[in-house]
């Protein structure tokens, strides 16, 4: 292969990792060429690159998978390369051979080997043919209970043409078996236009261990260390370190060894990475071969100082590796935790809205962020939810998990529901601080990972805002801006503000006790509290003395909604009318989305009679599906959704006469 250099790379992608990737092209004096859909037209990754070129309307399938679109922006903007990030079109061997059809470089591997590995019943039998253990299961053509009950409940249903927990299940009750992997099939189809299954035993508390590869188009082919990836949801990671606290140098040894094993089988070229389940007696087997760039490539750049994305450039540009496995060498222990919009306390269901701030501590020695977008982004149900990865990097795995959590801390994106909590709780836990978990970490501490009910500090939160409304109608007062609000000069109650949190209502009232500070109360619920700094000038937002101890409250609103965070918590506080109207009751049940999305499917009518735990709708949000289904019996009075529509979280779906059993 004759060298060459690019003048011009587009990235096929969005978000954080296309921002990531053009970093790099403008490091190697590369320019860049960004595609967008109409969803994105003011995204952050289109603003970061030098053109972009629009590629179709807001659906995937329209715009980010459509591939004669993407070869089209790539010939008019004289792009000579491609890099496709990772999702989308990234293991697709029908655009990579598409690019070099057309004359353009497809920076990762060949498409013969994106097609054999892309099929995970393939790369199971290639596997297994160059002497790498493979996970007991049946990868034939009928998948049916029958199989699976033959390789011994549970078992893990996953799709062979795709990954990223899409077309993923667990089943470990003969009776799911069937509609498992019916909604498996249709799932994968839907993600991959590949409905092929494959059946895999389920290993009970396994860890998710992967090796990074790197291959030349000269025979030459090394591993960069391994990463753990054990802390899933929904067979999804979001916490991924590097190296594995669960693996001893002799493992090490054999499982990378085994990694380059599986790398050479397939004459792999560019970045890849080889997954691996790791079982509890130590035995580990093949999982399936990424044949691209990983979201958690960022932990092994920072324990070996490389550069994957200039590594995988200079390889599609012909050049041989400039290392040797003897020069890859690991310093410290780096830990990534990935931001998603979504909400962990309502089965992890992808959120949407508006960042009205978007403040994330600054990239500095040992702390790195990787985000896709700021201030004013909106986030919508076309794809998926993740916003940004946070990496830590110290000279040890106690350094590095504590640098994360602070790092969290400090990280202000009011406007969308995020798993920001739920990831510090995950990293200070007890089984994650010493290293003992699996991939049953959350489930099985999911009740101490989310976010439980506090009274009190929803009433702090409530309090914070009645203050700084309070303190802001001050300082915006056109005419004697010393006199506080609501000052009368004749005696009358103290003056009060009505707040929501979640479902509670607070009626927060408070009395002038000194200078700026004030008795504030909520029934029997009496607190000190001083405003010691306030405005925008101050970076951290509102600084409060609450019975003498202060704290840090940062806050954004819009309209009346007002977003409060402090380190440990975060909180929604709305500002109701003192005298809101009064609205009758529903005399009907009715099914409600729970998440934004689209409606995917309408699986009754009106008329029919159904019962508690039936089935009503299936909504799809950010490559994710999710079943409504009746709270109570009853007859379907009305559906107010058609296929297709996208719905908010709280629209009315479906309309439920309840039965009413005579006693």
């Amino acid at each position: 292969m004759t060298e060459s250099n690019f003048r011009k790379i587009l990235i096929a992608n969005r978000g954080e990792i296309t921002i990531r990737v053009m970093r790099t092209c403008r490091a190697m004096g590369i320019s860049t060429v960004a595609v967008y859909s109409d969803a994105d037209a003011r995204s952050a990754h289109v603003r970061f690159a030098d053109e972009a070129v629009h590629i179709g309307p807001s659906p995937s399938k329209d715009s980010y998978l459509n591939v004669e679109k993407i070869i089209e922006a790539a010939r008019r903007t004289g792009a000579g390369a491609i890099h496709p990030g990772y999702g989308f079109l990234s293991e697709n061997a029908d655009f990579a051979e598409a690019c070099e059809a057309a004359g353009i470089t497809f920076i990762g591997p060949t498409a013969d080997a994106i097609r054999r590995m892309g099929l995970k019943i393939t790369a199971r039998r290639m596997m297994a043919d160059a002497g790498v253990a493979t996970v007991p299961g049946y990868d034939g053509y009928e998948q049916s209970g029958r199989n699976a009950e033959a390789i011994g409940l549970p078992v893990l249903i996953k799709a062979s043409a795709g990954g990223g927990g899409k077309g993923m299940r667990v089943v470990r009750d003969a009776s799911e078996l069937l509609d498992a992997i019916e909604a498996a099939h249709r799932e994968a189809e839907k993600a991959f236009g590949d409905g092929t299954l494959l059946l895999e035993k389920y290993i009970e508390r396994a860890r998710h261990v992967e090796v990074q590869i790197l291959g030349d188009n000269h025979g030459n082919l090394i591993h960069l260390f391994e990463r753990e990836c054990s802390i899933q949801r929904r067979h999804q990671k979001i916490i991924e370190e590097s190296p594995s606290p669960a693996v001893s140098p002799e493992l090490r040894r054999r499982i990378c060894e085994a990694a380059v094993a599986a790398g050479r089988a397939i004459g792999y070229t560019n970045a890849g990475t080889v997954e691996f389940i790791l079982a509890p007696s130590g035995e580990f087997y093949f999982i399936e071969v990424n044949t691209r760039l990983q979201v958690e490539h960022a932990v092994t750049e920072m324990i070996t100082g490389l550069d994957l994305v200039k590594l995988q450039i200079e390889i599609a540009q012909g050049k041989p590796l400039s290392l040797a496995q003897q020069d890859i060498k690991r310093h410290g222990h780096a830990i990534e935790a990935r931001l998603y919009a979504e909400d962990p306390n309502n089965g992890f269901l992808p959120a949407t809205g508006t960042l009205h701030e978007w403040d994330a501590p600054l990239s500095t020695d040992g702390l790195r962020i990787d985000a896709g977008v700021e201030r004013g982004t909106e986030v919508g149900i076309h794809y998926d939810p993740m916003l940004a990865k946070m990496i830590a990097h110290g000279s040890d795995r106690e350094t590095a998990r504590r640098k994360l959590a602070h790092g969290l801390r400090n990280l202000f994106a009011p406007g969308v529901q995020t798993n920001r909590e739920f990831l510090i709780r995950a990293i200070e836990h007890s089984d994650f601080s010493s290293g003992r978990y699996h991939t049953g970490f959350v489930d099985e501490h999911l009740n101490e990972l989310i976010t439980q009910k506090d009274p009190t500090k929803d009433l702090i939160a409530a309090s914070v805002v009645a203050l700084y409304i309070r303190k802001r109608l001050q300082a915006e007062a056109a005419t004697l801006p010393h006199v506080p609000p609501n000052y009368r000069n004749n005696p009358f109650r103290d003056p009060s503000m009505k707040l929501q949190v979640e479902d509670d209502v607070f009626d927060i009232s408070w009395r002038p006790a000194g200078n700026e500070g004030f008795a504030i109360s909520y029934g029997d619920w009496q607190a000190s509290v001083q405003l010691v700094s306030f405005g925008r000038g101050e970076p951290e937002g509102i600084r409060v003395s609450i019975d003498g101890t202060q704290r840090v409250f940062r806050i954004a609103e819009a309209g009346d909604q007002f977003f409060v965070q402090s380190s440990s918590a975060s909180r929604v506080v709305t500002r109701l009318q003192r005298y809101p109207q009064s609205h009758s009751a529903s005399e009907h049940e009715s099914a409600y989305a729970p998440m934004p999305g689209q409606v995917l499917k309408i699986l009754v009518e009106v008329g029919q009679h159904v019962s508690a735990g039936d089935a009503l709708v299936i909504l799809e949000a950010m490559k994710m599906e999710q079943t409504l289904r009746a709270a109570t019996d009853g007859v379907v009075e009305a559906v107010l959704v058609k296929q297709g529509d996208v719905v908010a979280p709280g629209d009315r779906l479906v309309e439920i006469a309840a039965v009413i059993r005579e006693a």
